[in-house]
């Protein structure tokens, strides 16, 4: 080929560059110094990628979603009230809310609740147990955090009462989604806290669940060899209460309390590993600065050492938003937002570095935190909740 044929190719090819280059730019709106100043030097490789990847999700700290056990016929009528028509097939929603979500408004005197469950009823059975399990694996969850008291003994059975059966129940069903592949964990929430329990019967109640289930693979272990627990409403227990019960079972269980930024001191934090806050009330919008008392909590629980020489642990809460202002008779109200309070409150609790997060919860209906499907909300916060978990706030 001659030099001149060379020269004439070259040129021709220089020009369609130019032209696809300008070509691209028109198209996107950019300038050619924009794009140069935009262009990554080089692509990232594949390690680097992967690199990045596992740092995002090493960032990612377990949540456990609380999971109540109390949801019965019975109990639907009770806090629904004998006005409410129970027999009715449409199941009609039983209160109203403004367009905040507050201002709840009941259309059946004796009620307390603004929701009610759909057609297929929301009856704690086994298998509604597993739908639950299901579905909230499915979110990207740890696990359930089982808000669980027995009858007090260390000989009771799985049939001495239907909270046990339940129990037993959450634990069949992680243990039938975990045979199919799907990671899924069990923290208990011993359930102290509505009514304070003699320390004989937390004892007792300890005693089953650690004889029974101390050594199940349905177990979560984040955080120690041994089964962690969430002590409900420690803060209303003297420190020598505490003692008692850690003296008890604190070689064979991680307790963690759960305190408040008045109640954790250093007397209370020797019997405890770790401690939660349950502040389901916590309002991002109306109480910004609940960041920040959160955040002086957090440190004074990271502050301390347990006596493996470890930092004790810290879950921090957040919710989907809060209403019990039937079930209390107050104003008191967090609106939902649209799932935007869930997102705050995470961002916001992100501050206090926690090694895990306790979410205000899959089915606290009466108290307005819940997320579990029912008719007013359908599964619009399990979505919210995932994208929560995968964005990592």
């Amino acid at each position: 080929m001659r030099s001149t044929d060379k020269l004439w190719i070259k040129t021709i090819l220089a020009a369609a560059v130019a032209l696809g280059v300008f070509s691209v730019l028109a198209l996107t709106g950019a300038t050619p110094a924009a794009s140069a100043a935009s262009k990554p030097s080089a692509a990232p490789s594949a390690s680097a990628a992967t690199n990045a990847s596992a740092a995002q999700a090493g960032s990612r700290k377990p949540v456990f979603v609380i999971y109540y056990l109390w949801w019965s016929a019975d109990h639907w009528r009770d806090r629904l009230g004998t006005n409410y028509p129970h027999t009715s097939a449409s199941a009609p929603l039983p209160a109203s809310l403004d367009a905040q979500g507050c201002g709840a408004r009941s259309a059946y005197p004796g009620n307390k609740l603004t929701d009610v469950p759909g057609p297929g009823g929301y009856h704690q059975d086994a298998a509604t147990i597993e739908r639950d399990v299901r579905l909230a694996a499915a979110t990207g969850v740890k696990g359930f955090a089982v808000n669980w008291n027995g009858s007090g003994t260390s000989g009771q059975t799985v049939d001495s009462n239907v909270y046990n059966r339940r129990l037993q129940w959450v634990f069949d069903a992680v243990h039938k989604i975990n045979a199919e592949g799907t990671p899924f964990k069990v923290m208990l929430n011993y359930k102290a806290s509505a009514k304070k329990l003699s320390t004989a019967t937390i004892k007792g109640d300890l005693s089953y669940f650690s004889g029974r289930y101390g050594a199940d693979r349905a177990l979560d272990h984040s955080y120690s060899n041994r089964p962690e627990m969430v002590w409900a409403g420690s803060w209303k227990y003297t420190p020598a209460e505490l003692a008692a019960v850690a003296k008890d079972v604190r070689s064979k269980l991680f307790l963690i309390g759960d305190e408040k930024p008045s109640t954790w001191n250093a007397s209370r934090a020797a019997q405890l590993d770790g401690a939660s806050y349950y502040w389901s009330s916590q309002d991002p919008w109306g109480n910004p600065q609940s960041f920040g008392q959160m955040r002086k909590l957090a440190d004074a629980v990271h502050a301390g050492t347990n006596p493996d020489g470890r930092r004790k642990t810290w879950l921090a809460p957040f919710t989907p938003g809060y209403n019990a202002q039937l079930l209390y008779g107050t104003s008191t109200c967090v609106p939902r937002r649209d799932g935007q309070t869930m997102h705050q409150l995470f961002r916001g609790n992100k501050v206090t570095n926690p090694d895990g997060w306790t979410f205000i919860s899959w089915n606290e209906i009466s108290e307005g935190s819940y997320i579990v499907p029912l008719t007013r909300y359908g599964q619009k916060y399990t979505n919210e909740l995932k994208t929560v978990i995968t964005n990592n706030g």
